[in-house]
């Protein structure tokens, strides 16, 4: 109960800092102070749940986001309707005809071989074929490639009853040769004597528009959407990554951390939109010199890193190209601006073999680097 209204009847909610909004108060329970971030919104025609999303990080809001985030919601609570058809149907064929025929979604009955033994007439809409050019085929025959392995192993498991109720993705071919990603939710049939499986029935539905959301949100998630740049949370993972291969092999690892000159400068006197596309060319130029196998990100604000894979005494010369690079001026409205690069240089295994340690390092070396006039790069 939250200013006397029950949970559920709230609408979407975005708080994108709890330390300074006061819609978040009474949300979560006590000793939830590392939570940042907060949004939620109800899901199912009846509002039966909510769906929420925290982190420990604030998130500026938009109408994009809220929307995604209200589409997600409403997913579930499609999800969470489908689960309950599932479970509630009755085994007698002329119920699961008349549930199959009166469905959205697609009801295929099958054998144990995965043989289609009944397919809904709902399948003309969701991929182009008469229901009875499936019958007597099997769901693996229009199956990606890429998706057949594992669509391989779950119909093992189905055959040997290891699976009364589940769900897969998969992309199914349309007739006219594209491919649609497809929900299925089986449930195992048994024979009622013996229980021994006997065949399954299976409820499809099209979620490529839920995949493209989850694509669109896992972007959000991994690269910073103003230069395309990845992210802190990428560039951490890519780190430990490079690391760990590093303590493997003896290979040499290096970490360039970068910081922008005068930008501070043109972001105060010009405003946002410039300092908006000094980045994005700034990151440009930066993802432009590095060599393919490198890897650039941005941290935030005007901070940028790169790991690569290079012997020391090519490291000057990497980093120098990225000053000079950065270094030439930028057109904007009729005028040029003029930024430079700092760079601090760290290796491992010499700096250090952790990333907390190997990204001390490397602010270290660019603290010397600004202090040694700026626009040049120290180890």
């Amino acid at each position: 109960m939250i200013d006397g209204r029950p949970d559920w009847d709230w609408p979407a909610l975005w708080c994108g800092d709890t330390r300074t909004d006061p819609a978040y108060t009474g949300w979560l329970p006590a000793g939830s102070a590392d939570v940042a971030f907060f949004a939620s919104a109800p899901f199912g025609p009846d509002q039966v749940g909510r769906l929420s999303v925290l982190d420990v990080r604030p998130q500026a809001g938009s109408a994009e986001k809220i929307r995604l985030l209200t589409d997600l919601a409403a997913m579930a609570g499609q999800i969470y309707d489908l689960a309950r058809a599932v479970r509630g149907a009755t085994e007698r064929e002329a119920e699961f005809r008349h549930l199959a025929e009166m469905s959205t979604d697609t009801i295929i009955r099958g054998n144990l071989d995965g043989v289609r033994l009944y397919v809904s007439p709902s399948i003309r809409t969701l991929l182009g074929y008469e229901p009875e050019e499936l019958v007597g085929r099997k769901a693996i025959d229009i199956a990606h490639p890429d998706d057949i392995p594992n669509f391989g192993r779950f119909m093992q498991s189905v055959r040997n009853g290891h699976i009364d109720v589940a769900v897969i993705e998969l992309r199914l071919q349309h007739k006219n040769g594209g491919w649609v990603w497809m929900e299925a939710s089986l449930r195992l049939s048994r024979d009622p004597d013996s229980q021994a499986p006997n065949g399954y029935v299976v409820s499809v539905r099209d979620v490529g528009r839920r995949k493209l959301l989850e694509e669109r949100l896992e972007q959000l998630a991994s690269f910073d959407p103003l230069t395309g740049l990845p992210n802190r949370s990428q560039f951490s993972q890519r780190l430990q990554a490079a690391l760990d291969h590093s303590s493997r092999t003896g290979e040499s690892v290096a970490l360039f951390y970068m910081d922008l000159d005068n930008f501070k400068g043109i972001n105060d006197t010009m405003g946002h939109a410039a300092g908006d596309s000094v980045l994005a060319v700034c990151a440009a130029r930066l993802r432009a010199e590095l060599r393919q196998g490198d890897f650039v990100a941005r941290l935030g604000g005007d901070e940028f890193t790169a790991i690569l894979t290079a012997r020391e005494a090519e490291l000057p010369e990497l980093a120098q190209r990225l000053v000079s690079a950065v270094g030439v001026p930028i057109p904007y409205g009729g005028r040029e601006l003029c930024v430079g690069l700092s760079v601090g240089i760290a290796c491992a295994p010499r700096d250090g073999t952790s990333p907390d340690v190997l990204l001390s390092a490397a602010d270290r070396a660019l603290y010397r680097a600004k202090a040694a006039g700026r626009n040049t790069f120290r180890f």
